[in-house]
This record gives structure tokens, C-alpha cells and sequence, in this order.
């Protein structure tokens, strides 16, 4: 089991893909911390996993709150091992000729900003862990975008940076930093894609292997990332797609 004993904190965990990626951890043995905007949904989903879980409502854009989650979470634990920054947001898509700035900041408060909040807030105890991971979850839009989605790729584009630039930074800690770039799945913010005949259809035919991912193929992934085996990977952007763009 990748994740056996580790404290393994994820972000955006309330629901879709941080709900699968926490039942998977928990699987695994991990003792979890889980950050979310939704404290009822938190509280029931910490409550049914089969390992020891903190829940913490928390809005990863407000910088206090995410310090105060890992202060949370390393008291009870003594120690925080992995962190998958999951969380994130895509609101309805607009051509960015369209797109107003309120919305523009939205996005990449959440998702570009409240990731880098969550690494440095975990910066510490990933360090004092001596075997720290983060993982950072970017999109397969950051290099491949559709229309419509201008603040949601650009963020993404971001994230991807931030990977390269904090694996760069925190070596010396002997912290590996990478990202994860999701293809098109059946869960979370996938699921718009794959309700609509005509956008599920352009992506089936556009990805080799003919289908939407599940997320417990993304998981597989981004358990790797967050565990022993990968001591020797850092700074890099992993796909997982199921060879979208190949056909």
C-alpha cells in the first residue's frame, strides 16, 4: 500500500474527486486531513472512511483559515507526510472577450492562490516529515484548452508552474513536488463534459482509449506521486488521459 502510515492532507475533499482520492487513501492505510468549503459533507464522508480522519471546513483562498487547518491536522497527527491540492473551481465558461474580472480573480483566488496558500502553509511539516510529497492538480486544458474557459486554463497553466518552481525550491528539503494533469473523467468537474451528447462525444472520439476516466485510475496515479516509490520524481507534470489528443 503506497500511502501505508502516512498522513496524507487533501483539499477540496468534500465531494467528486476528493472524495474518491480519500476513500483511496484511506484504503491504503493513510490517516487523512481533509479541507473543504462544505463542513456537513467533511464531517459525514471523515466519519465513513475506514482510517483515522480530521475534518476541517476551510475556504483555501482565505490564507488564515489554511494555516489554521494544518496546525489543526499536525496536532492531532503529530506530523503531515503528503498533500494533494485538489480543490478548485470552474464556473459557467464565457469567451474571454466576455469574461468579467470578478470572475477572473474568483478562479484563480481558488485555484491558483489557494494552492499556493495550502503549499505554504504545508511547507513546514512536509519538511519535518523528511519525506514530504505534494501533489498539485492541474488539467489537461492547461496545454490543450477549450473554448469558453480562459481563467480555469489559465490557472491551470499556473499550477503547473508553481509544480516546477516549488520542486526547484523545497529539494533542499528534500520535499518532491509535482502535478497531475487529468484528462477528462467521470467524476467532479468531468461530469458536465460527460452529460453533454455532443461535448462526451467530441472527447470519446478525440481520447484513445475511447472513454471518460474513473477516478480511482486517477487516484492510482496521484497515490504514486504522494508515497515512498516516488523519492527520485520532482518538478514534474504527469498526465493522465487515456491518450486524449492522439487521435
Amino acid at each position: 500500500m503506497a500511502l501505508d502510515g502516512r498522513v496524507v492532507v487533501v483539499t477540496g475533499a468534500s465531494r467528486g474527486v476528493g472524495a474518491v482520492l480519500a476513500q483511496a487513501f484511506a484504503e491504503q492505510n493513510a490517516r487523512l486531513g481533509l479541507l473543504a468549503r462544505n463542513g456537513e459533507a467533511l464531517t459525514e464522508l471523515a466519519e465513513s472512511l475506514p482510517c483515522e480522519a480530521v475534518a476541517v471546513p476551510c475556504d483555501v483562498s482565505d490564507e488564515a483559515a489554511v494555516d489554521a487547518g494544518f496546525k489543526q491536522i499536525a496536532a492531532v497527527f503529530g506530523a503531515v507526510d503528503s498533500v494533494v491540492v485538489n480543490a478548485g473551481i470552474a464556473p459557467a465558461s464565457h469567451r474571454a472577450h466576455k469574461l468579467d474580472a470578478e470572475t477572473w480573480r474568483q478562479v484563480l483566488d481558488v485555484n491558483l492562490t489557494g494552492a499556493f496558500l495550502t503549499a505554504r502553509a504545508a511547507h513546514e511539516h512536509l519538511a519535518a516529515s523528511g519525506r514530504g510529497r505534494l501533489v498539485l492538480t492541474s488539467s489537461i486544458m492547461a496545454a490543450q484548452p477549450r473554448r469558453g474557459l480562459a481563467a480555469y486554463v489559465a490557472s491551470k497553466a499556473g499550477i503547473e508552474g508553481l509544480a516546477r518552481a516549488l520542486a526547484a525550491d523545497w529539494a533542499v528539503d528534500r520535499i518532491c513536488v509535482n502535478a497531475v494533469a487529468p484528462g477528462f473523467f467521470d467524476t467532479g468537474l468531468g461530469t458536465a463534459f460527460l452529460e453533454s451528447g455532443r461535448l462526451s462525444e467530441q472527447i470519446r472520439a478525440r481520447t484513445a482509449f475511447g472513454r471518460f476516466g474513473a477516478a480511482d485510475e486517477l487516484a492510482a496515479t496521484i497515490s504514486f506521486l504522494a508515497g515512498d516509490a516516488a523519492s527520485y520524481v520532482t518538478g514534474q507534470v504527469i498526465p493522465v488521459n487515456g491518450g486524449y489528443g492522439l487521435t
